[in-house]
């Protein structure tokens, strides 16, 4: 391998990615907003038009906004859900009452977004491209296929094929693989090397579903003259919403559990409908067009005594456009490592979810972001850092929150595919009888964002210190400058966006009377900036005591730069909620109350603690161990 290091005819580069998915998109952007100079390599020609992943968690939304992508979000990448609702029983009936349901539409946890984002895949992937575009550091090459890796202690080499079929030479200091399940990075070059994709923990859950990807057309006066709801007054638009209703359902029938939903813009009128095959059932036929008209019909008919008829009422099925029906193998598996030397796996290479939860594509974008900032330090010219200890680090911390993920999604699961009408019975009874209790019939409408916000717990390897407070996420409000008032923002955009340091400091204050002291606290820091720079500091107080504070005070804190807290009125009449709902369940204090009160947060790109502090001294003192530990 020396001799290849020695040759002039490799290309080279800082991190090289295979896969522009989702998750090597995010991998990019990121790398990108840091300077860390980046290739894709993309198998396909072009974007797969075929929606897969439909369902983006909270988490997954704050990534997005991260990326300067908010704008996107609501007005062309997908719309939020509502609700999920669970229903049981052997019917086939999706306007049948539920036993449970999350308020998806709240804005209550960490992010102040709503719970879900019914997406559109390729739409998704457009726009995150287009921030591989706009980045002078990031180039992607499509149509070009893996061929070969191999390492020596310094570089990763790779060849690949190129559009033309021409080999091609490229070496990397680190190659992350988000090239998925079946990707050439872990089948052909990690495998061998005693990387495996194991159970998880908590399930050993694999069962194949059928996934059908529906784009529905209305029927009118003019196309469907007989149809029999005209007669009763009935417009196109609520025949529509009759037959697919808006809200998530999870379909807890023992028979054959399905999952079935709205996906993509109101106006896109795509629906996802999955449901799973008995052992006894080969895959590709439950997916033909006979089988599906067997399974999925009987929920498009509805009985003629609900609207006064003779006769049951189906949906015309010629208003119905099949995009997709495909078999898939379901199952919950993470691999029992990560990386290896300077090969990297994350996404769908190193993990696979069961689809219950939507966490698929959220925990690719989480693995992204929290891979990112570690590789822009390891990349860094001349450094000497011991990598490997960065990278266990990312996978332990990754791995404790891909573990919550999966539980949660197992747990949606269980309640989907129960069969045995004693576990259903003290199911629905057991959450009848919850929902008695306000509190406890609240908690359960959170559903997994009631947990609260994530904590790592503390290994060495792992970048924070827990003494003080490190290692939980730091949760994102809505807030107004002080200096111009002008708009309301998100929090994590006025602490990142534009900023050169891959950590932040973050002042929380209580009064006009600490902004002074704070201020000059942190002008007198001197630290490494190229970890974090004081100068790039935000100040944040809380609304109230902005509106209690005397005019003459306000004005002389405005010259400042601070930030207040907004309120969910405020944020309501701002263009961030176009399209999306008003906030509910939104706490101004939250950023206060996660740190319990400290007054400094120092802060990581992926949105988690590395230490919180209250005074110049102690703030000095962390940024010595920040410094000494990268």
């Amino acid at each position: 391998m020396e001799s290849q290091a020695s040759q002039t005819d490799w290309e080279t580069t800082d991190v090289l990615i295979c896969g522009c998915g989702p998750t090597g998109a995010m991998l990019s952007g990121y790398l990108g907003k840091l300077g860390v100079n980046n290739i894709l390599l993309e198998k396909e020609a072009a974007i797969t038009t075929d929606p897969r992943g439909i369902a983006l968690d909270d988490d997954g939304i704050r990534l997005l906004q991260g990326l300067g992508l908010y704008e996107h979000v609501f007005t062309e990448i997908g719309s939020y859900i509502a609700k999920a609702k669970f229903i049981s029983g052997t019917h086939q009936n999706l306007n049948a009452k539920h036993f449970l349901h999350f308020d998806m539409a709240s804005s209550e946890g960490q992010t102040g977004h709503v719970g879900i984002l019914a997406h559109k895949q390729p739409i998704l992937e457009k726009h995150l491209r287009s921030t591989i575009e706009e980045a002078d550091s990031c180039e992607l090459r499509s149509s070009c296929t893996l061929t070969s890796i191999s390492e020596d202690k310094n570089w990763v080499y790779a060849t690949y094929d190129d559009a033309l079929g021409r080999e091609k030479r490229i070496r990397a200091k680190f190659l992350a693989a988000a090239d998925g399940k079946t990707g050439f990075t872990r089948k052909m070059y990690l495998e061998p090397k005693g990387i495996r994709l194991e159970w998880a923990e908590q399930t050993k859950y694999e069962e194949t579903w059928v996934a059908l990807n529906w784009k529905l057309h209305l029927p009118t006066r003019g196309t469907h003259p007989s149809f029999p709801l005209w007669n009763l007054g009935y417009t196109p638009e609520q025949v529509y919403d009759l037959f697919f209703p808006a809200d998530f359902r999870f379909l807890c029938n023992p028979d054959r559990p399905a999952v079935c939903g709205r996906f993509g813009l109101s106006e896109d009128r795509l629906w996802r409908f999955e449901f799973v095959i008995t052992a006894d059932e080969d895959g590709v036929e439950m997916a033909s067009e006979e089988k599906v008209r067997d399974v999925v019909y009987p929920y498009l008919t509805h009985s003629g005594s609900r609207y006064g008829l003779e006769q049951d009422v189906s949906y015309p099925e010629d208003c119905i456009e099949v995009l997709r029906s495909r078999p898939f193998r379901f199952s919950a598996r993470s691999c029992n490592k990560w990386s290896l030397n300077r090969v990297i796996l994350c996404g769908d290479a190193a993990h696979v979810f069961p689809p219950f939860g939507g966490q698929g594509i959220a925990s690719g974008f989480r693995d992204a972001i929290s891979l990112a900032w570690r590789l822009a330090i390891a990349c860094k010219p001349g450094s000497i850092l011991d990598y490997e200890h960065l990278l266990t680090g990312w996978y332990l911390e990754r791995k404790q929150q891909l573990d919550a993920s999966l539980a949660s999604t197992v747990r949606n699961g269980d309640m989907v595919n129960g069969k045995n009408w004693s576990h259903i019975f003290l199911r629905n009874w057991g959450l009848w009888f919850m929902q008695l209790v306000p509190s406890w019939k609240h908690w359960l409408e959170r559903g997994p964002r009631g947990t609260g916000p994530t904590r790592y717990r503390h290994t060495p390897e792992m970048p924070f210190l827990p003494e003080l407070g490190g290692g939980v996420s730091f949760p994102q409000s809505y807030c107004i400058s002080l200096r111009d008032g002008s708009e309301v923002q998100f929090t994590d955009d006025v602490i990142f966006l534009g900023k050169r340091g891959i950590f932040q400091i973050v002042v929380l204050l209580n009064t006009l009377d600490e902004v002074s002291s704070a201020i000059q606290d942190i002008e007198e820091i001197k630290t490494d900036e190229f970890l974090i720079s004081p100068d790039e500091a935000t100040f944040f107080l809380p609304r109230v005591a902005c509106e209690s504070a005397p005019a003459g005070r306000l004005d002389a804190a405005a010259a400042r730069p601070l930030f207040r807290t907004a309120s969910s009125n405020e944020f309501a009449h701002s263009t961030l909620c176009n399209s999306r709902p008003e906030p509910r369940g939104y706490s101004e204090s939250l950023m206060w109350d996660t740190i319990g009160g400290k007054r400094y947060v120092v802060l990581r790109l992926d949105r988690f603690v590395f230490a919180t502090c209250n005074s110049k001294t102690e703030l000095e003192r962390v940024l010595g161990q920040l410094s000494n530990s990268f």
